[in-house]
C-alpha cells in the first residue's frame, strides 16, 4: 500500500456532493472525501467551517477525523480496496510481459499499454463476445477482477 501524508486542514464547506464536500482552506480548494458512513455520522452543509485529518491522495483527502465548533470529532474508518476473497497481491516485481502473456494465455486479447497501478496493473481485453473488459491482473500475473471497460477511462470509441 502506498504511504500517503497525513493532512490537517481548517476552513468552510463551500460545495457538498454526498459523502464528498470541497474545503476552502489556506487560499486553496480541497476535494474531501468522509465516505458513505462518515457522512451518516456528521452532517455536512455548505458554509459549515470545520477542521479535519486525513490522508492525502492524488485526487482528495481520505477523512480520518472531523470536527466543528460545538460538536463531538467524529472519526472515520476507510476500508481498503474491495478484492476478491483470499487475494493477496505477490511481492514480486511489476513486469507488464508477466501480465500481458498471463491474460493472453487466459484466452484474452489485450488491446494498448497496461496501466501500472501500485499492486496491480490494468489491462484493456477482449475475449470472444464479451466486449470491451477492463482485468486487473497483479504483478505474479492473477487476474483477480473484471469489469466492463469505461469507455472514457479507456478512450473508446461509441
Amino acid at each position: 500500500m502506498p504511504h500517503h501524508d497525513t493532512s490537517a486542514l481548517s476552513g468552510v464547506i463551500t460545495h457538498v456532493f454526498a459523502h464528498r464536500f470541497t474545503l476552502e482552506a489556506e487560499g486553496q480548494t480541497h476535494l474531501a472525501d468522509l465516505g458513505p458512513k462518515g457522512a451518516q455520522a456528521f452532517a455536512l452543509a455548505p458554509g459549515l467551517s470545520v477542521s479535519l485529518e486525513g490522508e492525502r491522495r492524488p485526487s482528495e483527502i481520505k477523512v480520518t477525523r472531523i470536527e466543528a465548533a460545538g460538536r463531538e470529532p467524529v472519526w472515520i474508518e476507510h476500508k481498503k480496496p474491495n478484492h476478491a476473497p483470499g487475494h493477496k497481491h505477490a511481492d514480486v516485481p511489476a513486469d507488464q510481459n508477466v501480465v500481458l502473456a498471463s491474460a493472453r494465455k487466459a484466452g484474452w486479447e489485450t488491446h494498448g499499454d497496461p496501466r501500472q497501478k501500485p499492486k496491480h496493473f490494468e489491462v484493456l481485453a477482449l475475449r470472444g463476445q464479451s466486449g470491451w473488459t477492463e482485468l486487473h491482473i497483479d504483478f505474479a500475473g492473477t487476474i483477480y477482477k473484471q469489469k466492463p471497460a469505461d469507455a472514457d477511462k479507456w478512450s473508446l470509441a461509441a
